[in-house]
């Protein structure tokens, strides 16, 4: 289910999931949509605080599609109640180079809602 590390953004720890694994994480905390790019560094297409993550970061959350159309391919968890002190985190994380390219608010509202599998659009 992880990939082979761990991330560091704005000094909170991350574990790397594969981006449908969202459904295996029963707990609150924040969540990112990210795209892992050839340089080692992410794209965060959404970074959002869920109080149940398998409830949230999955194909119904606003920022999906936005997120696969740009080639999400992993989902960054950070737990809530996982890091005791701001900046503490485990040997051997990394602190990749981090972009964003985030759904804006606009564009979630301006998205039609996918249809439903087996129904005509």
């Amino acid at each position: 289910m992880t990939t082979d590390d761990s991330v560091v953004i704005g000094g909170v720890q991350f574990m790397s999931l594969y981006h449908h694994d969202g459904r295996f994480v029963r707990g609150g905390g924040l969540f990112a949509f990210a795209r892992r790019d050839p340089d080692g560094g992410r794209t965060i297409f959404c970074l959002d605080l869920a109080q149940d993550i398998s409830r949230q970061a999955g194909c119904g959350h606003a920022a999906w599609a936005h997120a696969v159309s740009n080639g999400m391919n992993e989902l960054l968890v950070h737990l809530a109640g996982s890091q005791q002190t701001p900046g503490e985190v485990e040997p051997g994380a990394t602190w990749p180079p981090i972009r964003y390219a985030l759904l804006e608010e606009s564009e979630a509202l301006a998205e039609p809602a996918a249809p439903a599998a087996g129904h005509a659009a």
